[in-house]
């Protein structure tokens, strides 16, 4: 990992997300993660992303669902973090619960990554309206200390693990 990831306020269980960025760049590693994942999914015909690759597995569609509702969560306490004054407790979220109850059936592939991309663009614009003394701010989620702009590095890098997934367990053959 990048030694200046290295110094964020996180739980270790992020450290994986982080190790795949290339740089401390944050706009760029979210545009970077955020264009490998579309040159990966965009091409996927609608069959395609609802394969699955064992059974109990989330679908290509999920996986993409994931992404999108981590990201809002994670801008959210990002927000509620390094905006409010007192320090913030945030609750976890369970991912499975979630994957279980979304409809992202209803969206095809091409709005599914449009859904995907307006939230990614909204991630960027969010962290460029945080000051240099917000992004260092620290609350707590789902038990553990976690930096603003910690946050918006987890974003990048959970985008670039669920890319490789999807490369290496979805489209082996």
């Amino acid at each position: 990992m990048l030694s200046a990831l290295d110094a964020l306020t996180r739980s270790a269980y992020f450290d994986t997300y982080l190790g795949h960025l290339q740089s401390d760049d944050l706009q760029a590693e979210l545009k970077r993660s955020g264009e490998e994942l579309n040159a990966l999914i965009s091409p996927m015909t609608e069959e395609q992303l609802e394969h699955w690759y064992a059974p109990g597995k989330w679908s290509v569609r999920q996986v993409v669902q994931h992404l999108i509702d981590t990201e809002m969560i994670f801008n959210y306490r990002a927000l509620r973090i390094g905006r409010e004054e007192t320090s913030q407790h945030l609750a976890g979220f369970d991912e499975n619960a979630y994957a279980a109850t979304a409809d992202e059936r209803k969206l095809s592939g091409s709005d599914l990554m449009a859904f995907f991309n307006a939230v990614r663009a909204s991630t960027i614009l969010l962290y460029q309206t945080f000051s240099d003394a917000q992004l260092e701010r620290v609350g707590i989620a789902s038990g553990n200390r976690i930096q603003v702009s910690a946050l918006f590095y987890i974003n990048a890098g959970h985008t670039l693990h669920h890319t490789g997934v999807i490369r290496e367990r979805y489209l082996q053959k």
